[in-house]
């Protein structure tokens, strides 16, 4: 009686593990005989294999693997070792009923009798696809982003070497170009009232005013040049800015005689803090770009007005505008709206940076009927 009830609880036993190995279904969980062939089939191989029991049963083990793999004798192998060794485990590609591929972690484990006769393999398998993937993904990732470091080293020398020529050529420009526009001033003064033709005369003013762009490029660039190395200082003063603006206003029109620069005001005087230079070198770019970007004739709008504790100095032209998607980009450093036009991308990058330097800001409106307004902010004294 003792016998039957041990025989009956091992039966019970082996049913009850049996029943757990079948149900299982995240892991490939089935035997092989001692030569390979497949002997059981449980549900998570069943999933991850694609095969029925009926269909698979009695083949080979080596159909889950490529093509090339079962060919080269890779199963019989990882058998024979297995036998020799207790146990077989790897990482590899497998495949499916389907024909698809998973990545597999696969464990063979011998099994022998007590007397040492080997009788077969239990072979276990899980699919690792989801994580193959991810470490595939996180190392395309890391790689991307060592590209893109690389890249961006090589732009910063790219940047580094331009600016550090750039700085050079201003610096050896400005001698000689300032000499020359002292030598066009002497010209004309030396002129007089003399009786020049209007050609002559004409390519008296035109060389002066291209002196003068060349100064003003010439003063661009070293400015940046300074402003990024950080030894650029402002030189405050107690400054009319109505004056100031006035004062531009009537110099531009000089020099742009094809233009009508229009000048309102609010009345009196209107004192701030600022660096009187910087502040009429943003004017001389505001209106150098509305006059750059409007046709011969147009009107250009310069406008000063202050509330309690700001002053405000906008520049309005009615030229050809700014495409859309350019707009946030038109403070950037050698950005160009429009690189059909002559000019560096500096003239507007710069005023942002002397704006800013005194407390200030500036902005740019598109209105619906064309153009562009400028709007500079400066605090008030």
């Amino acid at each position: 009686m003792r016998t039957e009830e041990i025989d009956r609880a091992h039966a019970e036993h082996t049913d009850q593990f049996r029943l757990l190995v079948e149900s299982v279904r995240d892991y490939a969980i089935f035997l092989l005989d001692s030569e390979g062939y497949v002997r059981s089939w449980n549900a998570g191989a069943q999933r991850i294999k694609g095969y029925s029991a009926d269909e698979i049963i009695g083949r080979h083990f080596s159909t889950f693997y490529p093509e090339a793999e079962a060919k080269s004798g890779k199963p019989a192998e990882e058998l024979r070792i297995a036998a020799a060794d207790g146990r077989w485990e790897e990482e590899g590609w497998r495949i499916r009923k389907d024909g698809s591929r998973f990545w597999a972690n696969v464990v063979i484990t011998a099994l022998r009798e007590p007397s040492g006769e080997l009788v077969g393999f239990a072979k276990v398998t899980r699919d690792l696809t989801e994580r193959k993937r991810a470490e595939e993904n996180r190392l395309a990732l890391a790689v991307e982003h060592a590209r893109l470091a690389e890249a961006a080293r090589r732009a910063e020398e790219a940047v580094a070497i331009r600016d550090e020529f750039v700085r050079i050529a201003a610096h050896e420009l400005r001698t000689p170009i300032t000499s020359a526009m002292m030598g066009v001033q002497l010209l004309k003064r030396s002129v007089g009232d003399m009786a020049l033709s209007s050609r002559q005369a004409l390519a008296l003013d035109t060389l002066e005013i291209q002196m003068r762009k060349l100064v003003h490029l010439i003063s661009r660039l070293l400015d940046k040049g300074r402003m990024e190395a950080g030894a650029l200082r402002l030189e405050r003063a107690e400054v009319d800015l109505v004056t100031l603006v006035r004062h531009a206003c009537e110099q531009w029109q000089i020099v742009s005689n094809k233009h009508e620069i229009v000048l309102t005001t609010s009345p009196g005087e209107l004192f701030a803090n600022v660096d009187g230079l910087r502040i009429d070198e943003v004017l001389s770019n505001l209106i150098d770009n509305a006059v750059k970007y409007s046709p011969a004739g147009g009107r250009i709008e310069v406008g000063v007005s202050a509330d309690q504790t700001h002053a405000s100095i906008t520049v309005r032209d009615h030229g050809i505008g700014v495409d859309p998607e350019m707009r946030p980009r038109i403070f950037e450093r050698f950005f160009q709206a429009h690189p059909d036009r002559s000019g560096m991308g500096l003239g507007l990058y710069l005023c942002r940076q002397f704006v800013e330097m005194h407390g200030g800001t500036i902005s740019a409106d598109f209105p619906e009927d064309g153009g562009t307004c400028f709007v500079v902010t400066l605090p008030l004294a």
